[in-house]
């Protein structure tokens, strides 16, 4: 198999000739720290089968070239965001705080997008060989990206017109943006709105229900009916909200987050038949641990959760500057090492619930 086929054949719930692995973002002074010479370098060295175009706009400065010379700039929506020494920027402020801020935004064109020049550059140099990946918010992290998270969340109790309001642009946004880049080449698109923190959900599953999942299905759908396969990935607990999120019809769950309780051989058991399964070795071993211990680690993981396909690897979020290149490094090369198929189910395993 070549490494996209690979990929989408994991996604799929199928059985690759050998474990798949994909990042949503690597940071450079990781790949740096492999030895590798750029992203670029970084895939062909370690045959990533996944290649995330959002890391590429990063890489090449395709997303802004100020991001190295300046350390603020503004987003599409007029978000002005700062750059922390990681891969990824915070806001400094959320601008839209009033139903009348939200009467005055006017959403961006998804068209002048940054990250679609990425795309389209990533599928030049690599597609047919590698999945080309994008990373979309595009319902709860994306609405909160506007008017801060506490603002969000009181809203589904104080003022749910605003938030359903807010809501709506955002998708509309983030659906045409979807549907833009997977016409200049993207394969897989992870939707990565977090719902969740180490103990529970940010809000009750009544309000997820209510205000969140009616976006996230309709994304899910919109992607699906492109002919590219759709991500859903979290962080923090959301064992609560997982019958939900598997109910859209999403063709894969993760990368989940260990740390917050979410055991992925289990989550394989009870969703495995309806969706694929991502992930995941825990940031914090990738940040503290040795090699022999995320080699380890890996294969315990690849043991419980790879058997019988439907099982794509990563970190339990993106590979960030304080995790050691030798460990993300041991991590991808248990995954050759351990990961060909055919491979024998777990002991006791009884199968998907």
């Amino acid at each position: 198999m070549t490494p996209r086929e690979r990929l989408l054949t994991a996604l799929s719930r199928g059985i690759p000739d050998r474990l798949p692995v994909m990042e949503m973002a690597i940071d450079g002074k990781v790949i740096r720290g492999t030895g590798a010479a750029d992203y670029f370098d970084l895939v062909e060295r370690l045959d990533l089968e996944g290649v995330a175009a959002n890391q590429v706009a990063y890489s090449l400065g395709i997303r802004g070239l100020i991001l190295r010379h300046v350390r603020t700039f503004t987003d599409p929506w007029g978000v002005p965001k700062r750059v922390m020494g990681e891969l990824l920027p915070y806001a400094v402020f959320h601008p839209v705080r009033t139903g009348a801020d939200l009467d005055r935004l006017r959403p961006p064109d998804p068209r002048r997008d940054p990250v679609l020049a990425a795309v389209r550059e990533t599928a030049r140099r690599l597609k047919g060989r590698r999945a080309v990946v994008v990373v979309a918010p595009v319902d709860f992290a994306a609405a909160w990206n506007l008017c801060g998270m506490e603002r969000l969340l009181t809203s589904y109790v104080d003022e749910p017109g605003f938030a359903r309001r807010i809501g709506a642009m955002v998708l509309d946004y983030g659906l045409a943006l979807c549907r833009l880049a997977v016409r200049e080449g993207a394969d897989v698109v992870v939707l990565s709105d977090d719902y969740a923190y180490k103990t529970g959900p940010l809000m009750s599953p009544a309000q997820f229900r209510e205000f969140v999942l009616p976006l996230l299905a309709e994304a899910v759908g919109s992607v699906r009916s492109t002919g590219a396969l759709c991500v859903k990935h979290t962080d923090g607990d959301v064992r609560g909200l997982l019958e939900d999120i598997v109910g859209t019809g999403v063709d894969g769950i993760g990368p989940l987050e260990p740390g917050a309780g979410m055991d992925l051989g289990e989550v394989k058991r009870r969703h495995g038949a309806r969706v694929s399964v991502v992930g995941s070795v825990d940031i914090d071993l990738l940040c503290r641990g040795s090699v022999e211990e995320v080699r380890s680690v890996t294969r315990a993981l690849i043991e419980s959760v790879s058997p019988g396909g439907g099982h794509v690897l990563s970190s339990a979020n993106t590979i960030t500057s304080a995790v050691r290149g030798e460990n993300f490094v041991a991590m991808v090369r248990a995954a050759r090492d351990f990961g060909g198929y055919p491979m024998a189910a777990p002991v006791g395993d009884p199968g998907p619930w």
